[in-house]
C-alpha cells in the first residue's frame, strides 16, 4: 500500500477523497446513494458509542441544515466521547454541552464538498469519505435527495485514518486556527494505540452485520408497503368493477333491444358495434379483476382431478363459429378422456379459450390448428399449434406484457392484451405453467402444462 508522507504539504489540494484515492490505490472506490452513506455513518457512530474506551468522532457534512436534525444523537454520543462536527453551512447552535468544532468551512475549501466520518480510539480506526458527484447540480434536479450518488472510500486501516485526520486539521487551520491544535492533540491521543488486525476485522464484521440488519429491515418495510398497496389495489378494482358493470350491463341490454328492432343493414351494423364494444369492456373488467385477485392471493380455486377431453371439446364448440368463419381446419389429437389433470375446471376452460382464440384470430385464412397431448411422470402437457405468421424472438419476449398486443389492434384483431397474462398467472396458481414456441412464417405453439391428477402439486 502506498504511504503518504506524514509531514509537509498534503497532496491533491487537501481533498480527503482525492488524497485517499490517489495515495491509497488499494482502497476500493464505490458508488452509493446518499441514504446508504447516511446509514453507514450511523453504524460507525454506533461503534463509537459501544466502544469500551473514550473515542474521537469527526463528522463532516455538506449543509448546516443537518445540524438541528442530528443534535440529539450527537448529545448522546458526546456523553463518553469527543464529538467534532465540521460543517460546510451555517454554524450549529451554541451551548450544546459537548465538545464540538461547529463552524463553516472557508468558501472553496475542498473539504466542504465532501461527506466524511472519522472514528479514532484505542484499538479503533475507521474512515469513511464520500464525494458528492451531484454537488453542483441545481436544487431543481429531479433526483431525490436520498438517491443522490456519492463516490465513496472507506477503510479500517490506521494509516488511512491518520491521513484523514491530517486533512481535517489542515482545513481547521484555514477556517478555525484557534481550535486546530486542540483537535490535532485529541486525534493524536486517540491514535496512540492503533487497532490490531483482530480489532480491525471485528470492526468490519460489526459494520457488515449492521448493514445486513438494516437491509433486512428495509426489505421488510418494502414488503409490508407492497402488501398494503396490493390490498388497496384489489379493493379499488373490486369497487370499480361494480361501478363499471352496472352501466355496461345497461348498455348491453339496450343494445340487444335495439338489435331486435333494427331493420336496415346500417342500423344493424351500428348496434353490432355497440354490443361488440360493450362485450370488450366487460371482458377487460373481468381480466383486470382476475389479475388483481391473483396478485392479492384472493383467487379461490377448486382444484380436483379433471378429464381433459371434455374441456377441450367444450372450448372448441364455443369457438366453432369463429373457426368456421376463418375457414380453419382443426385436428383434435388429445385422445378423448384418457388424461386426468389437477385443475379448476372453470379456470382451465378460461385458459384454453384464451389460447385457442389466439390460434384462431392470429391464424391465416384456411390455416390449421392442431391440439396434441403428452405425458411426463408428473405432468400433462396440452399443446395448441397454429399455422399463423408466427413471432420474432423480440415479440415473444413482450408477449406477456399487460396490454401489449404486438400490433394486432392495427390489423383489426379484437382483444385486450391481457388474456395470456391472466392465463399464465392462473396456471401458476394451479402449479402449472404456459410455454410458447414461435417461428416467423411457420406458426406458434402454446403448451399448457398442469400437474397430473394424483401427483404432488409441485411446479411442473
Amino acid at each position: 500500500m502506498t504511504r503518504i508522507p506524514e509531514q509537509g504539504r498534503l497532496a491533491v489540494e487537501d481533498s480527503l477523497f482525492d488524497l485517499l484515492r490517489v495515495g491509497y490505490p488499494d482502497v476500493p472506490v464505490m458508488s452509493v446513494t446518499k441514504s446508504t452513506l447516511v446509514a453507514t455513518s450511523h453504524l460507525i457512530e454506533t461503534l463509537v458509542y459501544d466502544h469500551d474506551e473514550r473515542c474521537v468522532l469527526v463528522s463532516g457534512f455538506q449543509h448546516g441544515r443537518h445540524w438541528a436534525a442530528e443534535r440529539d444523537r450527537y448529545l448522546q454520543l458526546g456523553k463518553g466521547n469527543d464529538v467534532i462536527a465540521v460543517f460546510a453551512g451555517q454554524e450549529p447552535l451554541a451551548g450544546l454541552g459537548v465538545d464540538h468544532v461547529g463552524l463553516r468551512l472557508r468558501t472553496g475549501d475542498p473539504l466542504a464538498q465532501e461527506w466524511f466520518v472519522l472514528a479514532l480510539g484505542p484499538g479503533m480506526a475507521v474512515t469513511l469519505c464520500g464525494l458528492d458527484s451531484d454537488a453542483h447540480i441545481a436544487e431543481s434536479s429531479p433526483v431525490r435527495e436520498a438517491d443522490r450518488l456519492f463516490d465513496v472510500v472507506w477503510s479500517v486501516d490506521p494509516q488511512v485514518a491518520a491521513v484523514a485526520g491530517q486533512v481535517v486539521v489542515e482545513a481547521l487551520r484555514r477556517s478555525a486556527p484557534d481550535r486546530a491544535e486542540q483537535v490535532q492533540q485529541r486525534l493524536a491521543q486517540a491514535s496512540q494505540r492503533p487497532p490490531t488486525p483482530t480489532e480491525a476485522a471485528r470492526a468490519t464484521d460489526l459494520l457488515l452485520a449492521g448493514m445486513v440488519q438494516r437491509l433486512e429491515s428495509t426489505r421488510l418495510r418494502e414488503r409490508q408497503a407492497l402488501a398494503a398497496a396490493s390490498q388497496h389495489k384489489s379493493q379499488f378494482l373490486s369497487r370499480m368493477s361494480h361501478e363499471l358493470r352496472t352501466p355496461l350491463n345497461a348498455i348491453l341490454g339496450f343494445g340487444q333491444l335495439l338489435e331486435l328492432d333494427a331493420q336496415e343493414a346500417e342500423a344493424r351494423e351500428s348496434v353490432e358495434q355497440i354490443l361488440t364494444a360493450g362485450r370488450h369492456l366487460v371482458s377487460l373488467v373481468d381480466e383486470i379483476l382476475d389479475i388483481g385477485r391473483i396478485e392479492a392471493g384472493e383467487l379461490h380455486l377448486d382444484v380436483r382431478p379433471l378429464p381433459l377431453g371434455p374441456v377441450v371439446r367444450g372450448a372448441l364448440a364455443m369457438l366453432a363459429p369463429l373457426i368456421v368463419a376463418q375457414g380453419l381446419v382443426v385436428r383434435d389429437e388429445t385422445g378423448g378422456n384418457a388424461q386426468l389433470v389437477a385443475a379448476d375446471e372453470i379456470r382451465l376452460r378460461q385458459i384454453l379459450l384464451n389460447v385457442l382464440s389466439n390460434a384462431v384470430k392470429y391464424n391465416r385464412p384456411g390455416g390449421h390448428i392442431v391440439l396434441t397431448v403428452s405425458r411426463t411422470p408428473d405432468a400433462v402437457r396440452l399443446s395448441v399449434r397454429d399455422t399463423g405468421p408466427g413471432m420474432s424472438a423480440s415479440e415473444v419476449e413482450q408477449l406477456f406484457t399487460p396490454f401489449e398486443r404486438l400490433g394486432a389492434a392495427g390489423r383489426g384483431i379484437n382483444g385486450t392484451g391481457l388474456g395470456l397474462v391472466v392465463s399464465r398467472q392462473l396456471l401458476h396458481a394451479m402449479h402449472g405453467h404456459l410455454e410458447v414456441d414461435s417461428r416467423l412464417d411457420v406458426g406458434t405453439t402454446f403448451t399448457i402444462a398442469l400437474p397430473a391428477a394424483g401427483h404432488d402439486h409441485g411446479s411442473c
